[in-house]
């Protein structure tokens, strides 16, 4: 899915988006989620690591 939504990061000061990248241990992806860049941290790991365990919907 393409989507052209960007954000701001009050915080960081940046436009743009954000990436969540989820590795094994031998640094092999697993999931890459990107989101806008006004996602909190917090929210966006959390989403992620719902999807990793099969407690959502989301793919």
């Amino acid at each position: 899915m393409i989507c052209t939504d960007v954000g701001f990061d009050a915080g960081k000061q940046i436009d743009g988006r954000k990436r969540f990248i989820t590795v094994d241990l031998l640094g092999l992806v697993l999931r890459v989620l990107v989101t806008l860049a006004s996602v909190p941290e917090r929210a966006g790991a959390k989403v992620n690591v719902h999807v990793l365990a099969g407690l959502s919907d989301e793919r």
